[in-house]
């Protein structure tokens, strides 16, 4: 065993999602606050997942295949667009549809980040290196919760314009941390060319009970994109402003990050298929409540609901794509969960934009309550059929 690389792994883990957190989040606080009116953010930021979704699963497959110095290039270079695209945004006086283009070209490189990260882990374990995935992923909650509770304090006192120089800090993080991970060779295993044989027609006729509870999936993140990207047009009707936002964020990542660091031996106890039952049930209860929300209070009680809703299906599909998919298959099983989970985004961002716009916000949480309503049927009905394949996630938990 080579060295332990988990600190550097959770300090990227950290910085992503502490960017996450501001350029996500309250995404759509500081678009409406520059005169984009809800429509219209809606447009962008789906627009923006609609990108990175169609440009995931290219990106994971060939980095999985062309080895670690390569990925960390790719990472290197993602992140530089971002932070041009940031830039511009927050230094310079852009025409709003300039400005707008912007912001879903720096949402979409950012975005397309995501499924590297899991790549990093994998590339390192299998060289040798230690790097832990689930401590990773649990401190990047925890920095996405602080982040989120700096950025709306920030926002509400001294207004929208500081959230940009932020998260340009943490993208400069994102990308020294990236090139200081060792170098790897660049050739090809054995299973990677393997993976190559599988197309992705082959892909959905092999795996179709798998593809089908990615529906599921899809719809449980249009629910959880469009209440959190909205979340501001929420609580404003009951008082609240950017800052409870911050406030509503780190309770629901806090909660959250006790459950991440502990989800190992969780998973001991309850197999992943349960879980993803239990996570579409629980969002389907956090639907309801939030609907009935009668105060400030009640919104901060109903996020500690993060701790089995998300927190059960972010980290769950990551293992349970390792169980139905054949380790031949893996990136493309990765990359297609991740995908269904950014499409959904997608179209949660695009419908929550219309219906305030056109309806207001007891539609957007009405609907919400439909499409996690989908989602947990969905996957009530299809996790538990198909194939099943040895697990290989021992590979990103030593």
């Amino acid at each position: 065993m080579k060295q332990n690389l988990t600190p550097q792994y959770t300090l990227h883990q950290m910085a992503y999602w502490a960017v996450a957190a501001a350029v996500v989040s309250f995404a759509s606080a500081y678009l409406l606050a520059h005169g984009f009116p809800a429509a219209q953010v809606g447009v962008l930021l789906s627009c923006g997942n609609l990108l990175s979704c169609a440009v995931q699963p290219f990106l994971a497959d060939r980095a999985d295949r062309i080895g670690g110095n390569v990925l960390k290039l790719l990472v290197v270079g993602l992140t530089a667009l971002s932070m041009v695209c940031f830039g511009l945004i927050g230094f310079l006086s852009l025409p709003r549809w300039l400005f707008g283009l912007m912001y879903l070209l720096g949402i979409f490189t950012f975005d397309a980040m995501m499924p590297l990260l899991n790549a990093i882990a994998v590339a390192y374990t299998g060289a040798g290196y230690r790097v832990n995935y689930g401590i990773g992923r649990g401190l990047g909650a925890f920095a996405f919760s602080l982040a989120a509770l700096a950025v709306g304090k920030v926002m509400a006192k001294w207004g929208e314009g500081y959230m940009i120089p932020m998260a340009l800090a943490l993208l400069m993080v994102n990308v020294l941390v990236t090139l200081c991970y060792p170098n790897l060779s660049a050739r090809r295993t054995g299973q990677a060319q393997e993976r190559d044989c599988c197309s992705v027609p082959v892909f959905f006729r092999r795996y179709k009970w798998y593809c089908l509870s990615l529906l599921g999936v899809m719809f449980l993140a249009m629910f959880h994109a469009m209440t959190e990207n909205y979340l501001i047009e929420i609580v404003s009707p009951l008082g609240g402003d950017s800052n409870t936002v911050g406030t509503a964020l780190f309770i629901a990542t806090i909660a959250e990050l006790l459950v991440l660091l502990g989800f190992e031996r969780l998973r001991q106890k309850i197999h992943d298929r349960l879980l993803l039952k239990l996570s579409g049930l629980f969002f389907l209860l956090k639907a309801v409540l939030l609907l009935f929300a009668p105060s400030i209070e009640a919104i901060y009680l109903i996020q500690l609901l993060q701790t089995v809703t998300y927190c059960f299906l972010s980290p769950t599909q990551l293992y349970y794509a390792q169980e139905k998919v054949h380790p031949a298959d893996m990136v493309k099983g990765q990359a297609f969960i991740t995908a269904a989970y950014t499409l959904g985004c997608a179209i949660g961002n695009f419908t929550g934009g219309q219906l305030l716009e056109h309806w207001g916000v007891t539609t957007l949480l009405v609907a919400g309550v439909g499409m996690a309503a989908v989602g947990m049927t969905v996957l009530l009905l299809t996790v538990d059929k198909g194939r099943r394949s040895p697990s290989v996630v021992k590979l990103l938990t030593q």
